[in-house]
Formats: structure tokens, C-alpha cells, sequence
């Protein structure tokens, strides 16, 4: 029902005003109206059957209601199959206005209708009979696809296959549809179920017994050694000596050498040499200029002097001349280039069997390696042992006089880093922490308070008299 309102005198100049005093209520309502029969249908067009329904069974009793046996949670998920999804039912059309463009063009996908070349190529694979050999490969490969299906679905009723005995794929659970030889072992295991992945027993580690727990010593080790067996382990000594060396002057070489030490007066000096190079040192000036009250510029001005024709042509003869003996060095180079392509193919092939037999000696050598190498039981490598040598002036010639060079706790324990059976360490050595000292503010004692007790020192001796 439309209230009335009463009416207002109020300006209607613009659009606006016309939108804010005029009332459209009843514009608005027929036209919903109007769009909602467009949606449902309207009720003069349908029909009585649409509209009514003839009850003739009435209001009976519930006995004579028919036995009708529920649906199992099976038989209802197979009634459901014809239905449309839930999913699916938004992209459906909920309204009845229809299709204001009937006769609409209907948009083939390229490649959909069949062209005039595309006819030509049918008609000539129907003549060769390669369409036929086509449909009959894809039919075979149907069936075989089929009986694979039928395959996989029979449950297997002999167990004749020795599962313990050989190396089979059906032991790592690998279903038999993948177990072709066209089918890589990664897909293979990439199809398995994580639960049914039997992987493969690791190597065993390498143990303390591959190494001998106590190497023999060299004979110049021995406190009454000969002279022959003590000069074999001196010259051992100095080339492992010659070597740290070696070492050591390669990394001061690289770090600290390679920058040059200078004076802090010589630094001073550049970096001012370096700062004022942008700018010109005053000129003496003559006795000439000063004489003369002319002025002139640090910098005269240029005068443009034209060429002649002549200097141009010569100039122009000059650089083509440049240019062409260029090109001709660029030609020569070239055709001697093609007369040591002989020499070359030798050079480059010699270069390619030298790395070929340098990357077989890396990979043996890795190999030979990996073969002794100790279990990676952490990040740090073992320590090396280092050579033990007695000077000659130290030989005592009997065990009473000896004196010990090396600790033995520390040799055991780095002789079981070494063959494997403790993961190697690192000294690590505690920072002393720098403990800043101070009074605390209750604790504080200056001169005047020392003062003080000892005025009151007296006082109490006094009053004790």
C-alpha cells in the first residue's frame, strides 16, 4: 500500500532535486513485479496441471501407507548418479526469461571445421590406408589397455614366487602393472605407498678392526738408534718440515704480503696528491706579463681555421688508407688461420687425452680413497700424525735417562680419532671474560666518613673516662 505524503513546494531545477522530491515507489514496485513473473513464469500462461493437483487418496491412516523398504547407503549413492552435483548447480539457469538473441551464432573452436586442406589430407590418408592402420592401432591398444585392467583386478591365488629367495619388484611393493623394463626405477618406486617402501640395508660403517690400533714406529724413533735408520727419518722430518713451510709462506703471501706497507708521512702526501688533482698550481708570472697592464685569459680562446679542399682530401685518403691496410692485416690472418687448422686440431686433441687421463687418475685416486676413508661422523677432519724425531745431542743410549717427547693420553686419543671409532674434536680454547670491578654505592668509603667515625671514636672514649 503507498502512503501518501503530503506534497511539498520544493524546486525542481536540476537532476538532482528532481531524484530527492519526486516519487517513484510505485514505478519500482510494478517493475519488480514484472521481473519476477520474467523469472518464475506468470500464472496466466501456465497450465491447471502446473498449477493444481487432484488429491484422490485423501486423509487415510498410517496403516495404509505402503511397505516400502529404505534405501541402502549403496542403492542411494547409485540413485544420486543421474542427479547433477551440487557443484555444478549455480553454473545451471535459475530463471525462465528467455534468450532475448534466439537466433545466436554458435563460435566453433579453431580446428573444429573441417577445411578445404584438411579434407585434401583425409582424403589422401583414405587412399594411402594409413587412417585405416591408425584406427586399427588405436583399437588394439584399447584392448591390451583393457585386458591390463582385467589384470590388475584379479586377486592373485598361487603364491609360487620365492619372495626371500630372489630380488623381486613385487617385494618392494611395486604393483606388476610396473614392473616392465621400459619403466624406470624411479617411477617404479615414485608409485609405491610409503608404507610399503622397503628400503634398501645400508652398508656397514667401517669399524675400528680395518685399522691397525698401534702403528709400528719408524727404527729411528728407538732410543739407541743406528746411524742410517736415525739420517732416513731426519730427512723424512725436513721434507714434512719443508712442506709446512711452504705452506705457510703461500698464505702470507696471499694475505699479507700482497699489500705494501707505507709510512704514515707518505700517506699523508698521496692522499693530498690525490685531492688536488683536480686543480691547476698558480703560474709565475714573467717580467714581460707583469710589465704589460693587457689583460689575458689563463685560457685564449681557440680560433676555428678552416681547411682547404686539399687538407680535406688528404685527410679522407688518410683514413681509407688506415681502413684498408686494416682489412688486409684482418684477410692475411685469416688465411693463415686455415693453414693452422692442422695444427690446431693436434694441439686441441693432445689438450683433450691430457685431461682425459688427469680426470681417470682424480677419479681412481677417489676411488682408492673412498675405499679407506673413515665414516663422516661429524664436520671436523682427523689430525694428522706428525713424524716423532729425537735430536741427536737428546739420544741417552738406555731407558733410565729417557725423556718422554710426546703425551701418551693425547696420542691414544688421537690414534681413535684416526682409524674412526671417535669423531674428530677441536681445541677450544675459553675466552676470558673481562669482569669490570666497581664499589657498590652502600659500600663506598671516602675521607669524610673515616672522619666522622673516628670523631665518634673519640667522643665514646671520652665519655668512657
Amino acid at each position: 500500500m503507498i502512503v501518501e505524503k503530503k506534497k511539498k513546494r520544493v524546486s525542481k531545477r536540476n537532476k538532482t532535486a528532481w531524484r530527492k522530491h519526486s516519487d517513484i515507489r510505485d514505478v519500482e514496485e510494478f517493475l519488480e513485479e514484472q521481473r519476477l513473473e520474467e523469472r518464475l513464469g506468470r500464472f496466466d500462461t501456465k497450465k491447471d496441471d502446473e498449477l493444481f493437483i487432484v488429491d484422490t487418496q485423501g486423509d487415510g491412516d498410517e496403516e495404509d501407507k505402503p511397505d516400502i523398504k529404505p534405501l541402502s547407503a549403496k542403492q542411494q549413492k547409485r540413485a544420486k548418479l543421474n542427479e547433477t552435483p551440487r557443484c555444478f548447480q549455480i553454473l545451471l539457469p535459475s530463471s525462465k526469461v528467455e534468450d532475448p538473441n534466439k537466433k545466436r551464432n554458435i563460435v566453433k573452436r579453431f580446428g573444429t571445421k573441417p577445411t578445404a586442406l584438411s579434407k585434401l589430407t583425409l582424403k589422401r590418408k583414405i587412399e594411402n590406408g594409413s587412417l585405416q592402420k591408425k584406427i586399427e592401432l588405436v583399437k588394439k591398444n584399447m584392448k591390451i589397455s583393457r585386458e591390463r585392467k582385467k589384470k590388475s583386478k584379479v586377486v592373485r591365488e598361487t603364491f609360487d614366487k620365492n619372495l626371500w629367495g630372489q630380488d623381486l619388484l613385487e617385494v618392494k611393493g611395486i604393483p606388476e602393472t610396473l614392473c616392465e623394463e621400459f619403466i624406470s626405477t624411479e617411477a617404479q618406486l615414485h608409485n609405491v605407498l610409503t608404507t610399503q617402501r622397503l628400503r634398501p640395508k645400508p652398508p656397514p660403517p667401517k669399524t675400528v678392526v680395518d685399522r691397525v690400533a698401534i702403528e709400528t714406529p719408524h727404527p729411528g724413533v728407538s732410543y739407541n738408534p743406528t746411524f742410517k735408520e736415525h739420517q732416513e727419518l731426519l730427512q723424512d722430518v725436513v721434507q714434512h718440515e719443508e712442506k709446512m713451510m711452504k705452506k705457510e709462506a703461500h698464505i702470507n703471501r696471499v694475505t699479507t704480503k700482497m699489500f705494501r706497507r707505507i709510512s704514515a708521512k707518505s700517506k699523508e702526501n698521496q692522499w693530498i696528491e690525490e685531492m688536488s688533482v683536480g686543480f691547476q698550481p698558480s703560474r709565475p708570472q714573467d717580467e714581460s706579463d707583469v710589465s704589460d697592464n693587457e689583460y689575458r685569459p689563463v685560457n685564449p680562446p681557440v680560433q676555428n681555421k678552416k681547411k682547404d679542399h686539399k687538407a680535406r682530401r688528404k685527410q679522407k685518403e688518410m683514413i681509407l688508407e688506415k681502413e684498408r691496410l686494416k682489412r688486409q692485416k684482418i684477410d692475411k690472418k685469416k688465411i693463415t688461420d686455415i693453414y693452422k687448422l692442422r695444427k690446431l686440431n693436434t694441439s686441441i686433441s693432445t689438450k683433450e687425452k691430457r685431461l682425459e687421463s688427469e680426470r681417470e687418475k682424480r677419479e681412481s685416486k677417489k676411488q682408492a680413497e673412498a675405499k679407506t676413508a673413515l665414516p663422516a661422523l661429524n664436520a671436523h677432519k682427523a689430525p694428522v700424525k706428525e713424524p716423532d724425531f729425537v735430536p741427536p745431542e737428546q739420544l741417552s743410549g738406555d731407558l733410565r735417562s729417557l725423556n718422554a717427547s710426546t703425551n701418551l693420553l693425547r696420542d691414544r686419543f688421537e690414534s681413535l680419532q684416526r682409524r674412526g671409532a671417535l669423531a674428530a674434536s677441536k681445541v677450544m680454547m675459553k675466552k676470558n671474560r673481562k669482569v669490570k670491578s666497581y664499589y657498590k654505592a652502600g659500600h663506598k668509603v671516602t675521607d669524610q666518613d673515616v672522619e666522622k667515625y673516628m670523631q665518634n671514636v673519640n667522643k665514646k672514649v671520652k665519655i668512657s673516662k
